[in-house]
């Protein structure tokens, strides 16, 4: 969440004044790259609320995740209204589908091992990123670092998140839940 959410989603707050002054974008143009975020979001919404998917959640999270990441980290290396609308639609479609499949991830897996009162933590994670979102560009603009660089520390940023999700969010394993059923079935 803090990466996909906090720092996919909310990033552009604190690096728009930099693109507006450095790139001469107009309040509209600005309007438009947030609504092109806002309308991947409801795009990628609706495609990990839809009909399963071939692949698992987990790994439909994963993948999210990193496309999240890279088009966080590619703001920086384009150029251009027409790119800026392309990167933050996919990355908006992206941070919804996290959103959606982590949360569903996350609270199954809480509700069966009982301890659904941590949910709180899952969703403190969209606060964590935007924190680290406004502290890390904040830093930036003391160093007077260009609007790209800020990009791609995001990005990077992100990208350690996806490695840190893939250790902290395993695969679920069948024979953990063959073994707990097993033992269910056995009498004492």
């Amino acid at each position: 969440m803090a990466a996909s959410i906090g720092i996919g989603r909310f990033i552009y707050t604190p690096i728009l004044p930099s693109m507006i002054e450095e790139l001469g974008l107009s309040r509209g143009e600005a309007g438009l790259i947030a609504g092109a975020n806002f309308a991947g979001y409801l795009a990628g919404a609706l495609a990990a609320a839809s009909p399963p998917l071939p692949l698992k959640t987990r790994d439909w999270m994963m993948w999210s995740l990193l496309v999240s990441a890279i088009t966080t980290a590619l703001m920086g290396l384009v150029t251009g209204l027409g790119w800026f609308l392309l990167l933050r639609f996919i990355g908006g479609a992206a941070s919804a589908a996290v959103l959606v499949l982590a949360s569903a991830l996350v609270l199954e897996r809480l509700s069966a091992i009982g301890q659904s009162h941590l949910a709180a933590w899952h969703f403190a994670g969209v606060g964590i990123g935007i924190t680290i979102s406004a502290l890390s560009i904040e830093s930036m603009h003391g160093l007077h670092l260009h609007w790209r660089a800020m990009w791609l520390v995001g990005g990077v940023i992100s990208l350690a998140a996806v490695l840190a999700v893939a250790v902290l969010v395993p695969e679920p394993t069948e024979p953990q839940a063959t073994s707990k059923r097993l033992s269910l079935t056995r009498s004492p």
